[in-house]
């Protein structure tokens, strides 16, 4: 009897895990973002040298087989990542986003929003560990949203999250089966298995309030920022009015001055037209005494403070040859690229437009010179080449920091460089 009893308890504990189990993995199949209710669309295992490093899920509004249909879905999306790996680098991390990025979008639309790229690639910069979570969400109204178990870490540009997504579903995703696993395509059995255990996957307490003690602590250097950025505004909105001020009481003081100097010549003409007319009365008889010649003084140039505009303008060409400098360190001619579409006879038998040519850009830069964003103005007629003027372009960042007395907050540099014929 007690045998039965035994066996009938274990049965029901075992049903009633199977079935927690269960409604967890429904539960997991569905998310809400920013108050839009996404459904799980794919689910598999990345990772790098053959060590599992996440468990990803993609999140839609609906679900979809097509890469273009993925991007194109209009609304809030979430990608997902659950860690496997013991342990992750921020630096590693970094590096392994950037890579990415660039790896599996046009190089034109990652120089476009060049800040927001490594903004993002800084905040997904994280030690992380086992059981970590990492929300990458699209939130339509605020932007591309990084947060890590729970707590948000930071926002960039909602343009930055189909560059992103693209790392999954782009031309060179971790492996095709991962492409095809986030567009819904693998057997139901491994789906199955995997969203289990991809529901039960939960970061600790202890690894909850290391960053939410990160988020508080982001939040409060966001502050502190703002704080500044508003005192150096105010003061500079301070000195200017200052010396508006100044300015203005310099030009009154120097029209004053002019004033008076104009009435001192005014007397002093007078004064020396009435003593000439005094000697010629008395020498009216002997001889004739000309009038006094009124000595025009001279106009006294002021020198205006700091740097002429010629000397601005010196200043803005040769920055932008240091620019330019810069750039040239980061090109690398994409030889492969260019013999796997036209051939080993295309580059043996260059032709402009084709292996070479001339390329503008337009580049623009913070003072301290790190990468807002730039384009190819005028391409070279293969886009392989534009391409990878482009990436050059981004892999120089940082630049040299401005002059410091060029008064523009950012600087906007034009150039054409020359892609030379390929050397084989």
């Amino acid at each position: 009897m007690m045998k039965k009893a035994l066996i009938s308890l274990l049965s029901l504990i075992s049903i009633t895990a199977i079935t927690l189990v269960s409604q967890s993995a429904v539960a997991a199949e569905q998310v809400n973002v920013a108050g839009s209710n996404l459904q799980l669309n794919g689910i598999s295992v990345h990772s790098e040298l053959r060590k599992e490093w996440f468990l990803a899920g993609l999140y839609l509004p609906s679900k979809v087989t097509d890469a273009d249909a993925a991007q194109n879905a209009s609304g809030a999306k979430r990608m997902q990542l659950k860690v496997l790996a013991d342990s992750l680098s921020g630096v590693r991390l970094k590096r392994f986003w950037i890579e990415r990025i660039k790896n599996n979008n046009n190089g034109q639309d990652v120089l476009k929003i060049a800040k927001g790229v490594r903004n993002f690639a800084t905040l997904m910069a994280q030690n992380l560990q086992a059981s970590d979570v990492i929300d990458i969400d699209l939130v339509p109204a605020k932007g591309t949203v990084v947060s890590i178990n729970g707590s948000e870490v930071g926002v960039v540009d909602g343009a930055v999250f189909p560059l992103v997504l693209n790392t999954w579903l782009g031309d060179r995703p971790p492996t095709q089966e991962f492409k095809d696993a986030m567009l819904g395509s693998q057997p139901a059995v491994q789906y199955s298995d995997l969203l289990a255990k991809f529901s039960s996957i939960n970061p600790s307490a202890a690894r909850v309030a290391v960053f939410d003690s990160a988020a508080q602590e982001a939040a409060a250097e966001e502050e502190r920022k703002k704080k500044e950025e508003e005192e150096k505004r105010l003061e500079e909105e301070r000195k200017a009015e200052e010396a508006k001020k100044l300015a203005e009481q310099q030009a009154a003081d120097a029209a004053a001055q002019e004033q008076l100097r104009l009435e001192q010549q005014r007397q002093d003409d007078l004064r020396r037209q009435q003593e000439a007319n005094e000697r010629a009365q008395q020498q009216a008889a002997e001889q004739q005494q000309p009038p006094a010649q009124v000595v025009q003084q001279p106009v006294v140039e002021q020198v205006p403070a700091g740097p002429t505009e010629a000397e601005l303008n010196s200043m803005r060409s040769q920055y932008t040859n240091a620019i330019r400098s810069k750039y040239v360190q980061s090109f690398a001619y994409p030889l492969k690229e260019i013999i796997r579409k036209y051939a080993k006879g295309g580059a043996l038998r260059p032709r402009q437009g084709r292996t070479h040519g001339d390329v503008s850009v337009s580049l623009e830069v913070d003072r301290d010179g790190e990468l807002v964003g730039g384009a190819v103005t005028s391409g070279s007629g293969e886009k392989i080449l534009d391409d990878a003027v482009s990436q050059a372009l981004f892999d120089a960042a940082p630049y040299p920091a401005m002059p410091k007395d060029l008064p523009e907050d950012t600087f906007k540099a034009n150039f054409t460089v020359s892609i030379p014929a390929p050397q084989m």
